[in-house]
């Protein structure tokens, strides 16, 4: 699905507030990164994954929040990013949450299970691409 369908289907909207939401959704991708980590440690691997994508959806939704727009649909809310955005880096690490979006989508709706690889490198991801966004809203500011 292409931005302008997104937008008119109200999945993406813009929304003058929405700079506002930044620090708590900054805040909700910490949490489910300490979640990710917590259920690593006990050999929860589903669960692991999904927090940790949990985690990188709100990192990439700071950056949407940033941008005046917010999201009703997670598959939107990269294809937003993607097309108003012209940073490299941040459309690098795009590709990558879409595969996870796709992955957790798998393991939640689908039964699918996961491996420690997989799990770990959610973690990873997730640490990674938080640090990026937290450097590019200091960037921004």
């Amino acid at each position: 699905m292409k931005l302008e369908e997104c937008m008119a289907k109200g999945l993406i909207r813009k929304d003058d507030s929405a700079k506002s939401r930044i620090p708590a959704s900054l805040e909700s991708s910490k949490r489910f990164l300490n979640a990710a980590r917590k259920n690593l440690d006990i050999g929860e691997l589903e669960m692991t994954e999904i927090a940790a994508y949990n985690s990188a959806f709100h990192s990439a939704r700071s950056i949407l929040f940033s941008m005046g727009y917010t999201e009703r649909s997670h598959a939107c809310l990269i294809t937003a990013l993607k097309e108003i955005s012209s940073d490299k880096e941040l459309i690098s690490y795009l590709k990558t949450f879409d595969k996870l979006r796709l992955s957790r989508h798998n393991i939640q709706y689908g039964g699918s299970l996961t491996g420690e690889d997989e799990a770990s490198f959610s973690i990873e991801f997730a640490q990674d691409f938080l640090g990026f966004v937290e450097n590019k809203h200091k960037r921004d500011i």
